[in-house]
């Protein structure tokens, strides 16, 4: 049996119906009705509160539902293309946030370092050392070379460019230091005839001095004005060889930083304060001897191969120029520069698109640059790929070397690492970083009449016969006393980004920080008022509402 209380309730009810001949759902209405009803006045508030625009027409009762949905349709289509801009505005937010620009103002070339210069000798060895086409041929008639000879062999051909014989390769797959410390015992001299002259913004300076010895990919070659090894490589003795070189510190010089404002002359790298030859290098009567010429083991084109590179950076042979024998090259140079804008440095380096100095660490070089990072990477794929890695390659000191025999898988890993190890590498661009733009002029050097006319003016009797030899000069030099420097801006900041967003949704559907407020308001504050105040029964807080309920006499239990 049901409770007293329940059936005196339920018989109010009865008699309040019959009396007022309303319905038991007027007087108590459903829960779901009472709330659907309060939704509904709840959001036409809202509608008319709002400050989004077309709303105030969804919300507004008593018209007809033809006028709602047109507004409706209207709202959609705005949003959707404001939506549309908005994500295109994102994503070129998060892929493009950096330009590139051209700085206001131009520096001096007294501000940058002037650029290392590498020369590697097409010729590879002295003859009256050791004779590489001799042995090639002793090799094809099977004649057995002396120890001396066979060593020397094996080392040149680790460089040369002629196809060997399989059977002189197929078991020589790996060579010890032995075989790379004789390139330098057949290395024909930096001067062997005591004529060459070097020249410093005007100054002679010696060639023994001045140039270090270095393993590319070239063999041996020497390098002016390039960074002691031990502040390019973490371990320098693999790659460098000992000579009389006086050893130049880096003072107050970085990468980032450039050259401290106390440094005036006496600074390494050094930099020049001039342009034109006379502020620059010039590298005068670079000698080869006719003899020393070995057409089979190099091609045909004799000379010099040149690379000019950052200072703190390895000689990469792939980039060269040539000074061809009996020539005179002018090398003008355009420095490339590209600083950065401090507001970059807490972007992501994906976003930044570069990286600074400190920022990624190599496992072989102490200073990242973009062209050490390639450089490593290729190393890291031809060890994976070929078990071993070249003499001239950056490595630990128990990695193998890889030998003759291998050079096919070594030159194969040079062309498929940059789309096979791409992603691992990922190599950006230093955010400092300089380049160096080259303009050549060459010329043939008809230096015979000059020794000619020497011997006429001083009267001297010259012994050295040098119908026998070929001479070259290169002179590199500064075109203009000032660049213009590039900078990586930031494009779009996290305030041109908002205010972009803004702007869009503002002109199609007027949306504000204030609307997304209004929004939260209506969800939290005032629904918490609204029930305080009115009860659960009329959460809306709609006087409407109320009213409607006392005129037809309804009351929510």
């Amino acid at each position: 049996m049901l409770p007293t209380s329940v059936l005196r309730s339920v018989t109010e009810m009865g008699d309040l119906a019959t009396h007022r001949n309303v319905s038991v759902d007027q007087i108590a209405p459903n829960p779901r009705r009472r709330h659907a009803r309060n939704a509904k006045f709840y959001f036409s508030q809202y509608c008319g509160a709002t400050s989004i625009h077309g709303m105030q027409y969804l919300g507004e009762r008593g018209r007809y539902a033809i006028e709602k949905i047109v507004w409706f349709l209207i709202i959609l289509t705005v949003a959707t293309c404001s939506t549309i801009l908005v994500l295109k505005t994102y994503r070129k937010w998060v892929t493009s946030p950096v330009i590139v620009s051209f700085a206001t103002s131009e520096n001096s070339i007294s501000e940058i370092p002037f650029p290392a210069v590498t020369i590697c000798p097409v010729v590879k060895s002295n003859v009256e050392t050791f004779n590489f086409t001799d042995a090639y041929l002793k090799k094809i008639l099977g004649t057995e070379l002396p120890p001396f000879d066979e060593e020397a062999w094996r080392s040149l051909s680790l460089i040369c460019s002629i196809d060997l014989p399989a059977s002189e390769t197929d078991d020589d797959l790996f060579v010890n230091d032995t075989a790379v410390a004789m390139l330098l015992n057949v290395f024909p001299e930096l001067d062997s005839e005591n004529i060459s002259e070097l020249k410093w913004r005007g100054k002679i300076l010696d060639p023994n001095e001045y140039f270090s010895y270095t393993f590319t990919s070239e063999g041996i070659c020497y390098s002016f004005n390039m960074l002691d090894a031990g502040d390019i490589i973490k371990n320098p003795e693999e790659y460098t060889i000992p000579t009389d070189r006086k050893s130049h510190n880096v003072r107050e010089w970085s990468l980032d930083k450039g050259y401290s404002t106390s440094d005036i002359d006496d600074s390494y790298p050094m930099r020049t304060f001039v342009s034109g030859a006379l502020g620059g290098f010039v590298f005068d009567a670079m000698t080869t001897k006719r003899k020393d010429l070995d057409y089979l083991c190099q091609e045909s084109l004799q000379g010099y191969k040149v690379v000019l590179h950052h200072p703190a950076e390895w000689p990469n042979l792939d980039r060269h120029f040539r000074v061809p024998l009996n020539s005179a090259v002018d090398v003008g140079i355009k420095p490339r520069v590209t600083g950065v804008s401090p507001t970059l440095r807490d972007y992501d380096p994906k976003r930044r698109k570069c990286y600074f100095t400190e920022e990624r660490q190599l496992t072989y070089f102490r200073k990242y640059t973009q062209t050490n990072c390639l450089q490593e990477c290729l190393s890291n794929y031809t060890l994976r790929t070929c078990g071993c890695l070249g003499f001239y390659m950056p490595k630990d000191r128990d990695t193998p070397i890889c030998g003759p025999g291998n050079l096919p898988c070594l030159y194969q890993s040079k062309i498929d690492y940059p789309k096979h190890d791409k992603e691992a590498c990922f190599c950006l661009p230093s955010c400092t970083s300089l380049e160096y733009d080259i303009e050549l002029s060459i010329i043939d050097w008809d230096w015979h009449r000059a020794i000619n006319a020497m011997r006429a003016v001083s009267h001297k009797n010259y012994t050295m016969e040098f119908e026998k030899l070929y001479l070259a000069r290169l002179s590199i030099f500064f075109k203009d006393m000032q660049f213009l420097a590039s900078e990586r801006n930031e494009l779009y900041g996290f305030v041109d980004f908002l205010s972009s967003i803004g702007g869009l949704l503002g002109l199609f559907i007027g949306i504000s920080i204030t609307s997304f407020i209004e929004v939260i308001y209506f969800c939290t504050l005032r629904l918490w008022c609204n029930l305080k105040k009115y009860g659960p029964g009329y959460w809306s807080g709609e006087p409407d509402l109320v009213d409607e309920d006392e005129q037809n006499g309804a009351k929510v239990l």
